[in-house]
C-alpha cells in the first residue's frame, strides 16, 4: 500500500509526520523515529496543548486521560527509549501494551514530563485509536505508537 498517495488520517494529512532526529525502524512505513532521553521513565503522547496527565500506572506499562497516555520506559540510564509514531506496527516482537481512545486538536506529540516535544503527528481533530507497541511488556526501550482514525 502506497501511505505517499493515500489519506489514511482525513483530509490534508498525507501521512503521519515524522521526525529524523535519529534512526530506527517504525514498521511497514520504515521513518525514521527519535531516539530519546527522558529525565525519567516516563513519555507522554497528548492529543492536545492543555492536557490532563494520569495520576497513577496502577501497576500497568501504560495509563491515560481523555487527552494524554503515560507510557513507562526503560530507565535512561540503561538505554535510551526510541519512539515514533506509525499507521501500522507489522512486527511480531512488539508486545501490545495498551489501547486508548485519544481527544485531540489536530495533532498528537510524545512528551516528556517536563512538556519537551520529542515528536509530532497531524490527525484530524476529534479522536484517534492509540495502540502502544513495545518491545518489553513492563520497560520498554522501543516504542511504536499506532494511530489510526476513528
Amino acid at each position: 500500500m502506497d501511505r505517499s498517495c493515500r489519506d489514511p488520517l482525513g483530509p490534508g494529512h498525507e501521512r503521519l509526520v515524522a521526525s529524523t532526529a535519529a534512526g530506527g525502524d517504525m514498521g511497514q512505513d520504515s521513518r525514521v523515529a527519535p531516539l530519546i532521553e527522558p529525565p525519567n521513565s516516563v513519555l507522554l503522547v497528548v492529543g492536545r496543548e492543555h492536557f490532563t496527565p494520569p495520576s497513577s500506572f496502577n501497576g500497568m506499562a501504560c495509563a491515560s486521560t481523555t487527552d494524554c497516555v503515560a507510557i513507562g520506559v526503560v530507565n535512561v540510564d540503561d538505554a535510551p527509549t526510541l519512539a515514533g509514531f506509525a499507521l501500522e506496527a507489522a512486527r511480531d516482537d512488539l508486545h501490545q501494551l495498551g489501547q486508548f481512545t485519544l481527544e485531540t486538536e489536530g495533532s498528537l506529540s510524545i512528551r516528556d514530563v517536563y512538556n519537551r516535544e520529542y515528536e509530532a503527528a497531524g490527525v484530524d481533530p476529534g479522536h484517534v485509536l492509540l495502540t502502544v507497541w513495545g518491545n518489553d511488556e513492563q520497560e520498554p526501550s522501543e516504542l511504536i505508537l499506532e494511530v489510526q482514525a476513528l
